[in-house]
């Protein structure tokens, strides 16, 4: 296999878009239009976990991207296929009538776009200079917060202006466009494979690596300590799913959820995912995703304390997006650090990531159960948000614990 060029960490604020088309379809257009229409936050918040979960079961796959050296066609095919399933979920006709349907080709595109998201990250661990995956992970992070919130409002705009089917084809078109990014990274080349039986004892030998591989990180401690602390929800952002289905309850309008949920909510998050990169590379990754955390709760509880108005609505979802952003970067730090230059690179990287996105589901169906509470609406969700948020600061603490607790000699070593 040929070394790879070093990937500039810019292009993997492209190669992200795809994902955040995706999920800013689901998590800021959608549940307006739906919550405008009449369907309730539990529901909303169902159809919005049931969407995002191939997020959460990524890995289950990843391990065919990682055969070969053939990244960079996965990521460039399944962008595609994204962008033609985008397009046919906005042009079904009444979604809050038919929303099976309409969760079931949400679904279908976000596995298309999460395996988009595998493969480039697959490239970003193996292309990306060790010194720079603080750096990768900020223009990842800035692509995902920032591309969720401003692609998901240019939806809800251009659909003001002209029609959900429109705005789904611009999306569409974009979310294809982005395939080019693969034009800009060097995958380095596998041996030339074999016809007939032998490649399939190459494909078999390789997969046999790549169990390896996984198994000695998942078995060693810093690598199931770093599975524990993705599982829960220190910086899940959770509330970002379903913040524009609380707008109604602030009294805020279509044009302030655009704004505050697309480009100001944009621009913010990817100023703390610069934030949170800049952190992860001067201390250490685990403590700077706890620090997130504290900041991801103390934003959802100040907005909680806030009076029900557009003013409150605008500066409490930039403050949680913002503290969001931090979140996100630093986890993907991390994560680049547990990972490292491997054969099951995607793999790695998809399994803590898929089970950190596992955490943003369940919390999310959470929130949207809690604000059915007594009938407590917005301020429920923010409150059990803040509370899951400080629950897994608190398992996070202990793993950092673990982590540094002397290992215990061994037979061996105490004889010798």
């Amino acid at each position: 296999m040929t070394e790879a060029r070093p990937s500039p960490p810019w292009i993997f604020s492209l190669t992200i878009l795809p994902f955040a088309a995706a999920i800013g379809y689901v998590t800021i257009a959608a549940p307006f239009w739906l919550a405008t229409r009449g369907v309730s936050l539990v529901a909303i918040g169902a159809m919005s976990a049931t969407a995002l979960a191939p997020h959460a079961f990524k890995f289950l796959w990843a391990p065919l991207l990682d055969l070969g050296a053939r990244r960079r066609a996965w990521f460039a095919a399944t962008s595609l296929l994204s962008a033609a399933l985008l397009g046919a979920l906005a042009l079904l006709p009444a979604p809050e009538a038919h929303l099976g349907a309409f969760t079931a080709l949400a679904f279908a595109a976000n596995v298309a776009a999460t395996t988009a998201c595998a493969a480039a990250d697959g490239l970003m661990a193996i292309t990306t200079a060790p010194e720079r995956k603080g750096a990768a992970a900020a223009w990842r992070m800035a692509g995902n917060v920032g591309g969720t919130n401003v692609l998901g409002a240019l939806v809800l705009w251009v659909s003001k202006y002209s029609s959900v089917g429109v705005a789904g084809g611009a999306l569409a078109a974009l979310t294809a466009g982005s395939a080019v990014a693969a034009l800009f990274i060097h995958e380095p080349r596998a041996a030339a494979s074999a016809p007939g039986a032998r490649l399939l004892a190459a494909a078999g030998r390789s997969l046999a690596a790549i169990g390896r591989d996984l198994w000695g990180m998942v078995r060693s401690r810093e690598g199931w300590t770093g599975i524990v602390i993705c599982a829960v929800p220190v910086g899940a952002g959770a509330l970002t799913n379903i913040f524009s289905a609380m707008a109604p309850e602030y009294g805020a309008s279509e044009d302030v959820v655009a704004m505050v949920n697309g480009l100001w909510g944009g621009l913010v998050g990817a100023g703390g995912s610069f934030l949170g990169g800049w952190l992860a590379d001067r201390m250490n990754r685990r403590i700077a995703y706890a620090i997130s955390g504290v900041l991801i709760a103390a934003s959802a509880l100040a907005m909680m304390a806030g009076p029900m108005t557009p003013a409150t609505y605008t500066w409490g979802t930039l403050l949680y997006n913002f503290a969001t952003g931090i979140s996100f970067a630093a986890l993907a730090a991390f994560v680049l650090e547990m990972v490292g230059h491997s054969v099951a690179a995607a793999t790695k990287y998809t399994l803590f990531i898929a089970v950190a996105n596992l955490a943003g589901s369940y919390v999310t169906a959470l929130d949207g159960w809690a604000s059915e509470f007594r009938h407590l609406g917005a301020r429920g969700a923010l409150a059990a948000d803040a509370a899951l948020t400080v629950a897994g600061i608190a398992v996070l603490a202990a793993m950092v614990w673990v982590t540094r607790r002397p290992r215990a000699a061994t037979p061996e070593a105490v004889q010798a």
